[in-house]
Order: C-alpha cells, then structure tokens, then sequence
C-alpha cells in the first residue's frame, strides 16, 4: 500500500531525458518555455539550454518594451552550445524601432549556427510606394551576417527583405521560404547561386514588371506567387518566367501572369503541378477576356506538365482549359491519377468534356465557391442534358466542397453518379451559406442521397460543415 502511495508522487516528466524535453519544449513559445522553472528544482535551468528559441508576438497587445527586453534576457540567460531553431514573430504591423534588435538577435542566432530560421513579420502595405516597388518603407532589412550562415538548412524571410552583394554561402541550405518586396531577378539568381542544395523554394513577391529566371539542378520543389501591384496597367510589359529545372517534382505557378513562359528540362522529373492565376485587374476585365487570356498562358505551359500526375487548378485555370478544350487545342493528361478543381460556376457538359482529357483519373477533388440564385432542384435535374464525351470514368474517389446553391453542382454530381462505373465513395462537404438561410438543405440531401448510380458499391457521404 505504502509502496503504490509513492509511485503516484514520482515525477515521471522530469525523469524523461534531457533531449527529449528539449523535443517537447520546441513546440512551445518562449514565454511558456520559461515558465516550466515554477515545476521543480530540475527545471530551474533547463530552458537555458534548450536547442529551439520560439518568440512570437502579437504586437497590437504587446508593448514594445515588454517585447525587447523579455527576448534580450532570455538570450543573455541562454547557455545552450547550438541553436537548431530560431523563430521570430510578429502578428501585427512591424513597429522599425526594433530594427536593431532584430539585427542583434539574428546576429546571435547565425553565431550559435544556428539551422533553421524563421523570421515572419506582418508588413504594413500602406507603406509602399506602388510608383516604384523597390522603394520600399517601413520593412526589416535581414542583416548582412545572414549571407554567410554556412550552418542554415532551412530559411524563412516573409514581410522583411534581403540585401545580397555577391552571393550568399548557403551551402547547407535546403529550404527557402521567402516572402518579401520589390524582389528582382538578379536577387533570384544570386539566392540560386548561392545556394546550391536548395531543394524546396517558395518565393512571394509584388509585381515588379521584370523578367523572372530560375535555373537550378537542385530544386525538387518549386512555388512562385507574383503578387498584385496597384500599378498595373495594361500597357506594362510584365516580364518572363524562365525556369530551367531538370530535377523539379513540385511546381506551382500562382498569381498574376507572366507575358510569357518558358519552362524547359522539367518534363521527365514533374509529378505535381499547382496553377492559380489570377486575372488583374478583376475588376476590369470581363470574363471573356479574362478566359481567352489564362487560355493563351495555359497553352504555353501545358506541354511541359502534360505527364504529371497530380494536378490543381483555380478558377480562371479551368475556365482556360475549358476553352482551349472547345477550340480542339487540349491533348490528353494520360497520366494523371488525382485532380483537384476549384471554380465559382461550371457548365455540367464542359465539366464532363474536361474529365475526359484524364483517362486514367482516380480521385476528383472539387471546391465549389462563390454565390449563386436560390432555384428548383427538382426540376432543374428533370432538364435533359448531353455532353460529346460518353465515356466511362474510372474514378474511385470524388470529394465535392461547395454550398449546393449552384444548380450546376447537382448537374455535375448526378453525372459522375451514372457515368463512374468504378465509383467507390463520393463525399459531399455542405458549407452552409448565409446569403441563401431558405435553401432546402434536407431536401437537397434526399435528393443526392436517391439519385442513381452506375456503380453498385458507390457510397454517398454528405457532411454538414
């Protein structure tokens, strides 16, 4: 009895070994971090050597003051011999008085060699000068020291920007994550020069109107997100995209358009391809227009990721290749398995006719956005409809995202109910829609769960989110 008393005082926690409540406490901030030294006499010190230094404020609650010196003191206290992960983070408007205490804190970080850092602050866009993007106000500027972090494996640089004279000595390096301003093409190729065992590298950027190239034999994974600039102006050239990747996996092309794209020795390695353009500015092009131009763009990139085979495309990109598929300019994906389409509308005979330029597709993912008039379910599927393609899916999987509030998605369902013949389970997640509180959801359920079906072990799922 007295024995069992006295295996349920035993601190099991602090018996652990260090390193592995090093491991625990890395998923921690460091304002938690410290507070560990109220649990024993052992966890007094503790925190001084753990490996990873996580700081994250919310700036709009957090005095300037109470900041500096808590991450000033925790690193004069700090008796650790490396930094495996350092993290700085800032949830509101970067305040630049703490330029120089950033500057000092990333300068202890690159001397501890420090492998994985993280710099994420939330730019205030006010601020800069839509004339001339690279005159850029009110952002962090990543001290120098950082170009010679030898130790680096992984860097995370989004809302501040980078000051590169030569080339970074990035050797280790493997990932890169930048999100910044007024980033040019000379920084791309000095980052890429620098770094010759990237693998993984997302870049975000404003618009700058420059050429874009990305040469590099390393990289496995590639991202690149050009974002808006309230400059545009349908006169601006808006450069070229250049990527000369011969051993890249993952591609994801997003964001404004390029004028043109040349994407060369990417063929024989691409399985994933992400495109999300946008048309800009939205709100002053029609849609016809805006179709015509993803359609042209689509026709430059998609001989280079007809193999793949996973694919993910937006809106104005399946518009593109709805259009391209009418004007007989659309060769088939053969080896695609898995395909995820987001879109606001779809005619059902254009959804169908696109499914069978996949002819070995597996899984179908949809997400259905955007508003649409209330309408009669019942009778809207009592209109007969024929689409060119009667073939028969060898989908297994469907997953459908949308608000049922678009006649077209019950069109498209029902379709892929009778034509699937090897269909295995359809889920259906309902998001509820404010702007339609009278839309017959129960009804609507009935009516999908009734509707017939080709194969005799599809399974109907229906998930209220």
């Amino acid at each position: 009895m007295e024995e069992s008393v006295i295996s349920e005082h035993v601190d099991r926690l602090s018996e652990l070994p260090q390193s592995l409540i090093h491991h625990i406490l890395s998923f921690l901030p460091m304002t938690d971090v410290v507070s560990t030294t109220i649990l024993s006499k052992r966890w007094n010190n503790l925190w001084t050597t753990v490996p990873c230094l996580n700081f994250c404020y919310d700036l709009k609650n957090s005095k300037l003051d109470s900041v500096r010196n808590f991450v000033n003191r925790v690193l004069m206290f700090w008796r650790g011999t490396k930094i495996l992960k350092f993290k700085l983070v800032m949830n509101y408007f970067f305040d630049l008085s703490l330029a120089g205490d950033f500057d000092l804190w990333v300068r202890f970080a690159v001397e501890y060699k420090v492998e994985d850092l993280s710099i994420d602050l939330k730019y205030n866009h006010n601020l800069l000068d839509w004339e001339d993007v690279s005159v850029i106000k009110g952002v962090y500027w990543a001290p120098q020291c950082l170009n010679s972090c030898s130790s680096i494996r992984k860097l995370t640089l989004r809302g501040c920007n980078l000051r590169i004279h030569g080339s970074p000595a990035w050797n280790q390096l493997k990932s890169l994550i930048f999100d910044g301003f007024g980033i040019s093409g000379s920084l791309t190729n000095q980052i890429l020069l620098g770094s010759p065992r990237l693998e993984v590298f997302e870049l975000s950027f404003v618009e700058t109107f420059e050429d874009l190239n990305i040469q590099s034999t390393s990289l496995k994974k590639l991202n690149i997100y050009k974002d808006f600039n309230m400059r545009y102006s349908d006169d601006d050239s808006h450069g070229l995209l250049r990527i000369c990747c011969p051993n890249v996996e993952i591609l994801e092309i997003s964001g404004l358009l390029y004028d043109k794209y040349f994407l060369t020795n990417v063929v024989s390695s691409l399985t994933d391809a992400i495109l999300v353009f946008h048309t800009v500015p939205w709100y002053e092009i029609d849609s016809t227009s805006g179709t015509e131009l993803i359609a042209k763009t689509l026709r430059q990139i998609l001989p280079t990721i007809q193999h793949v085979e996973n694919l993910a495309l937006s809106h104005w990109a399946v518009q593109g290749l709805v259009a391209s598929m009418k004007k007989c300019l659309l060769s088939p994906f053969p080896n695609v398995k898995f395909l995820k389409l987001e879109f606001y509308d779809i005619e059902p005979s254009d959804m169908m006719n696109l499914l069978g330029v996949f002819p070995n597709l597996k899984m179908l993912v949809i997400e259905n956005t955007g508003e649409s008039p209330l309408f009669n379910v019942q009778k809207f599927l009592e209109i007969e409809i024929n689409f060119f393609n009667p073939f028969l899916l060898p989908l297994k999987t469907v997953h459908i995202t949308s608000t049922l509030t678009k006649p077209s998605v019950f069109r498209v369902i029902e379709l892929l109910l009778k034509h699937a013949t090897m269909l295995e389970k359809l889920v259906i997640r309902v998001e509820w829609d404010k702007r339609c509180p009278k839309f017959p959801f129960k009804a609507a359920k009935v009516l999908l769960k009734n509707m017939p079906k080709s194969s005799l072990t599809a399974e109907v799922i229906i998930n209220t989110i």
